[in-house]
Order: C-alpha cells, then sequence, then structure tokens
C-alpha cells in the first residue's frame, strides 16, 4: 500500500507559482526535517534506554556478578583465619609471629627465590640484579641490556616455555588496599605499594631485593596519571617466585654430568616453626640455608653457587632466607 503525504503547499493546474507562497513552502519543508530529525534521535535514544535497562554502569549481570566474585574472593581468606606473610630471617635469630588466630593454624613454608631481571631507576642505564620481586610491562618478556663490554644480551623475564610468575599489578594494589584516582600518578602509586607490602607483618625488604622495569622507569618520568594507561593498565605485573619441594632428594634428580640448566634445590631448607600458644608462632632458621647452581651470567657454559655470584657482586645471602608464610586455620 503506497503511504499517501500531505502538501506543503497547494497548487492549481495553471496557477502561478509566486515568490512569497515559494518562500514560505520551503519553511514548511525546513520546519518537517527539523521535526521528523528531532524524533528519530528520541526514538534511538528511547531504544538505547531500553537496552540499557538492563546494565549497571554499561555492565551486564553476567559482568557484575563477575566483579562481586572475584571482591568477594579476596576478601574471603582475611574473613576466615587466613594469614600470607613475607619475612626476611637471618641464621640463628627467631622471630616471633602474633596472629591473633586463637588457634594452631597450618602453617605452609615457601623459599623466595632470586631471579635475574633488568633495573631501571630515574632513568639512568638500565641494569640486572637478581631480585625477590619486580612490577613490568607485557612488552617485556625478555630485555636486552647492553653490558659493559658493549655486547647486548637478551634477559628473560618470562619463560619462553612453561608458565610463567606474575601477578596482575591490579591485583595486588587492591590486596593491600592501595588507593588511587585516575588523576594519580603511576611513581607515587607504586611508592605507595612498595610502603603498603614491606609493612607490619611483612619485613622491610632491602632495596636491592625488589626494583622495577624500563617500562616502569620510562613511564613514571613522563608523569603519566593512571587515567592515562589505557589498555597498558591491563599489561603491568607483579613477579616473585615462591617455590617448596617436599622429600626432595638433589644428589638422584641431578644424575650424572653438568646439566643445564641446573637442577632445583630443595627449598625452604633448615627452617623451625613452633607454636607457642593460640596467637603466637615461633620462626627460625637454623643453619645456611641451600640455594641454587645457576647458569654464570659472565661465563654461560659453567655453573656457579648463587651464593658466590652474588658474593663476587658485594652482597652476602649465606646467612639469611627470604619466605613466604600462609597460616591458615
Amino acid at each position: 500500500m503506497a503511504t499517501e503525504f500531505s502538501t506543503y503547499e497547494k497548487y492549481e493546474p495553471g496557477q502561478l507559482i509566486d515568490a512569497n507562497r515559494m518562500n514560505k513552502m520551503q519553511a514548511l519543508i525546513k520546519q518537517d526535517i527539523i521535526g521528523q530529525t528531532k524524533k528519530a534521535i528520541e526514538e534511538i535514544k528511547s531504544v538505547k534506554n531500553a537496552e540499557n535497562a538492563t546494565l549497571l554502569g554499561g555492565k551486564g549481570f553476567d559482568e557484575i556478578l563477575k566483579d562481586i566474585l572475584e571482591k568477594v574472593f579476596q576478601e574471603l581468606p582475611k574473613k576466615t583465619g587466613y594469614l600470607r606473610l613475607f619475612k626476611q630471617l637471618k641464621v640463628g635469630d627467631e622471630e616471633v609471629i602474633k596472629h591473633n588466630l586463637k588457634a594452631f593454624p597450618l602453617v605452609d613454608i615457601y623459599q623466595l627465590d632470586y631471579f635475574r631481571v633488568v633495573c631501571s631507576e630515574d632513568g639512568n642505564k638500565p641494569y640486572d640484579e637478581w631480585v625477590n620481586f619486580y612490577l613490568y610491562h607485557s612488552s617485556e618478556k625478555k630485555i636486552r641490556l647492553e653490558k659493559a663490554d658493549g655486547k647486548v644480551e637478551s634477559i628473560p623475564i618470562e619463560p619462553t616455555d612453561g608458565h610463567a610468575f606474575k601477578i596482575p599489578f591490579k591485583d595486588m594494589l587492591d590486596s593491600y588496599k592501595v588507593e588511587y584516582t585516575e588523576d594519580s600518578s603511576l611513581g607515587d602509586v607504586e611508592t605507595e605499594f612498595w610502603k603498603a607490602f614491606f609493612s607490619d607483618p611483612n619485613d622491610n625488604f632491602d632495596d636491592d631485593q625488589y626494583c622495577h622495569s624500563p617500562w616502569f622507569d620510562r613511564c613514571c618520568r613522563e608523569g603519566r596519571n593512571m587515567g592515562s594507561l589505557g589498555d597498558a593498565w591491563n599489561d603491568l605485573w607483579f613477579q616473585m617466585r615462591p617455590r617448596k619441594t617436599v622429600n626432595f632428594l638433589p644428589a638422584v634428580a641431578a644424575g650424572n654430568g653438568a646439566p643445564t640448566p641446573p637442577p632445583p634445590t630443595p627449598a625452604p631448607t633448615q627452617v623451625e616453626v613452633v607454636h607457642f600458644d593460640l596467637d603466637n608462632i615461633g620462626i627460625k632458621v637454623l643453619d645456611k640455608p641451600i640455594y641454587p647452581l645457576i647458569i654464570n651470567p659472565e661465563d654461560p657454559k659453567n655453573t656457579i653457587s648463587l651464593v658466590e655470584y652474588l658474593s663476587n657482586r658485594g652482597r652476602d645471602i649465606s646467612q639469611e632466607l627470604k619466605l613466604m608464610l600462609l597460616l591458615k586455620v
């Protein structure tokens, strides 16, 4: 069925079309176009509002539920008698930890392994370091480093095969209740994170046991705020490498010959834990802990004790052990 339209100005056959009536007709046409356009826009808004009727903040039910559950799972351990602690212990010194759980909690202990990374600070030349904690960007799975002899080495931050050790930086900020806004600078947020991370009941680790990557350093020097990060926000990672072995016999595992890479060592070793009462435990490193062999960065065809290698660089780790403790009732 054809649509019928009314005329703006009716003319009879042979009638003279004068200027006044033509101008009036043009005005009517413009008014009609404006009216129909406005109506169409309102209908579009109406449809959009209908679509958003099931949304909250632009998110559907499934997305909202996922966000809520993530928050619940983050908070649940804190409400059910759970503690995660990071400790730097000296041989022979017992540390008493007041947990206030009113029970004898299960104590699970993991050695915080050292791993080699590329650090960068204040725009200075990047350097390699062996750390326990590290912040980096997804683009830095390998970082090229110019050495003192002018040669360039590619240092892996994530393995080329196998599962990577990494936690989203934003999850760590949530876990340690670091508050920030879109206007907060990344540098300030990082500073507040380390401050919270190394606060009681955790120990305050030495400066050479954590650092950030060249990407972080460049971003901080540019003064970028959190709101400007965009998609990069999902590419920021916190890395640590907690490790535990159970009844591991390194002599059997190693076999004959000089393996490359070196086999893992038992971890953690020489550790004693005691329950003093329902609120306090004691933890002590009884003797020199066992540290692994590493491929010597200065002579990649041979291995060297991590203790010896770091000692050559002026760091003595032979009398200390870094641990992650998990206490659960």
